[in-house]
């Protein structure tokens, strides 16, 4: 009777050891459990390149170390078809820099932002708009200005924050903030893009 072994193979997934696992990439499911922890620590590749490279390995290439490994074992995918293995160097650096480097980009986004916002305004004439609001309700284009102003300083605040979703370490819900959503479709992309252009090479492992 042969055992059947499921395999979930991630797209994307980073490493910071040179030797590379089928445990590393894969998800392995088995009733007969002597077959994972078999599997698992068998080397896929070795990176010697010293620094950032990319690798693209197939399901395909773990289907024939299993058939190489074991007789009677079934192979199921449930996961993707390829992955692409990022290797990283382990960081190691001081907590101070970290420091001032979260500064820094604070600074450039709260002008940036503030900048943005202020053209934003100054293209769609908010100010004109006020005044014209102010004469049709009040009689006069400056009474009630500072008030809406305020108002509109305060709202804009308030919305960019529900909308997302995020206040410093404090979350609102647990639904994904909108940045998220954007930053996890741009990853699928770009693993998408490189994993295309890669089968168009001839299969080269190597994607750099």
């Amino acid at each position: 009777m042969s055992d059947t072994l499921y395999i979930k193979l991630d797209q994307c997934v980073e490493v910071t050891h040179e030797d590379v696992t089928i445990g590393d990439v894969a998800k392995l499911e088995c009733k007969n459990m002597s077959v994972v922890n078999r599997l698992k620590p068998i080397k896929l590749l070795t990176d010697h390149s010293n620094g950032k490279k990319r690798y693209i390995v197939s399901i395909m290439e773990i289907f024939e170390i299993v058939d190489e490994t074991f007789e009677n074992v079934d192979v199921q995918s449930v996961g993707e078809t390829d992955c692409i293995i990022e290797f990283k160097k382990a960081y190691a650096g001081k907590k101070y820099l970290e420091i001032i480097k979260v500064i820094l980009i604070c600074v450039l986004l709260f002008f940036g932002a503030g900048f943005s916002i202020m053209s934003f305004n100054n293209d769609v004439s908010v100010e004109g708009m006020f005044e014209k609001i102010c004469k049709l309700v009040a009689g006069d284009k400056n009474t009630g200005k500072s008030l809406m102003e305020l108002c509109y300083s305060v709202g804009m605040g308030v919305g960019i924050l529900v909308f997302y979703n995020h206040f410093g370490l404090k979350r609102f819900s647990k639904d994904p903030t909108p940045i998220e959503v954007e930053m996890r479709k741009y990853e699928t992309d770009v693993n998408q893009t490189l994993i295309e252009g890669h089968n168009r090479q001839d299969g080269k492992l190597d994607v750099k």
